[in-house]
Formats: structure tokens, sequence, C-alpha cells
């Protein structure tokens, strides 16, 4: 699987330990996309995880900068953009409140603007029901922000790809297709992706000024 080459922005993307990062950013999100979005088929639009993910751009600052940000968006040459965020401290809430905020900038300057998602390590969700799992779907290993084109907004995963006619209801297709076992697969990985990230970067984050007191990737705190 070829992934495009990551663009690098933010705050210390200029860091001499910056490309060693961001090849380890590219490569657990490399192994999210294959081992769990496209293993289980959590988007109905995507083909493939190389085309699917688009413009890949790892964003280098300490916490969300909205002006960065809409600056990545606005200079892609990609109807699909995901802007992730491997150094940030931001909880879930906040850092969906921020895509919220981009996603209003962009509605004033684009039209038709695109549709935005976030995924976080720590987003609510459980396999409770088909509303709850899309939550528990949007686990990824580092907080990040997917566009889409308006049109393929309605897979409530990732990695968009056009030319592939979802189901009537991906949400309620997804919760169908993984129940028992398989949602206990998809877990399993990611948790296994999060040791992955948390393992491979923190040398890396310590490097650069930026590393977390401990593991923060585990399962998310009951809501």
């Amino acid at each position: 699987m070829r992934l495009s080459e990551p663009v690098v922005r933010g705050e210390l993307a200029h860091h001499p330990e910056a490309p060693r990062l961001v090849a380890e950013v590219r490569r657990v999100h490399g192994r999210y996309a294959d081992e769990v979005v496209a293993r289980y088929r959590l988007c109905p639009f995507m083909r493939d995880a190389a085309t699917g993910f688009g413009r890949f751009y790892v964003l280098l600052d300490r916490e969300p900068a909205l002006e960065t940000a809409l600056a990545a968006v606005e200079e892609a040459d990609s109807a699909v953009v995901h802007l992730v965020f491997p150094l940030i401290h931001t909880p879930s809430p906040p850092f969906e409140r921020f895509a919220s905020r981009l996603g209003e900038q962009l509605r004033r300057r684009r039209n038709p603007a695109p549709v935005l998602a976030a995924f976080h390590p720590e987003m609510a969700g459980d396999e409770t029901n088909s509303h709850r799992l899309v939550g528990l779907l949007r686990h990824a290993p580092d907080p990040f922000i997917q566009t889409i084109p308006e049109g393929l907004n309605h897979s409530g995963t990732v990695l968009a790809g056009a030319g592939v006619e979802p189901a009537a209801d991906p949400a309620e297709d997804n919760f169908r297709r993984l129940q028992g076992a398989s949602i206990a697969a998809v877990k399993a990985k990611l948790a296994e992706i999060m040791a992955d990230r948390d393992t491979s970067y923190a040398p890396l984050l310590e490097r650069l000024g930026v590393a977390r007191p401990g593991p923060r990737f585990g399962p998310p705190p009951a809501r």
C-alpha cells in the first residue's frame, strides 16, 4: 500500500526530529487504514486505503491551530484531505468543537464547502446501537479531521473515495455486519495499533519536547 506523501505544517514542522515522527505517523495511520477501515469495510466509499486517504497532512502544533488547518485545506489539491494532529493533548469534546469551527470557516470561504468529520482515540462510542457504534468506529491512533466533498458524507467512518455506492444506511449496515466477534476484533486491532503508536512515537515526542505523561491511548473513559 502506498499512501500519499505527507505534507508537514505547524510550529514544529522544521524541528530536526520532525521527519522521523512524520514517517511514523504515516506508517501507523497506514496500518489503521489497511488493518481496520479497509479490512472491516467500515467506509462504504473506500476502494483502497492508498487512494482513499487523499491528501495527508501532519500538523505539528502543540494545540489545534485554526489558521494552520484552514491553510492546509485550502492549499490541498485533493477533494479528500486528512489533517492529523499527533502532538496535541486536547480531549475529544474540545477537539470536536475545533473541527466544527473549522467547518464554519470553510462554509464562509467555499461554496460548496466540504463536509468534515472528526476522529479521536477517546471519542465516545460503544456497540449498544448503530449511533453509538459510529463513535467507537471513529477511534483512531491520533486526533484527525477528514474533509470530503458534499454528497459523500453518509458513511460515518473514514477514507472516502468517489465511485462507490453506499448502503442505504451505512451506520446500520456496519452495526449488522460487526455484531459480536467482529466488533471485538475491531477493538482489539485498534488497541494493538494504538499501542504501536505509543511505543513508536514516545522517543520522538520526547525529543520534540511534547512527551505525554504515560500512555494516553487506551480504552476511552466511561461516559
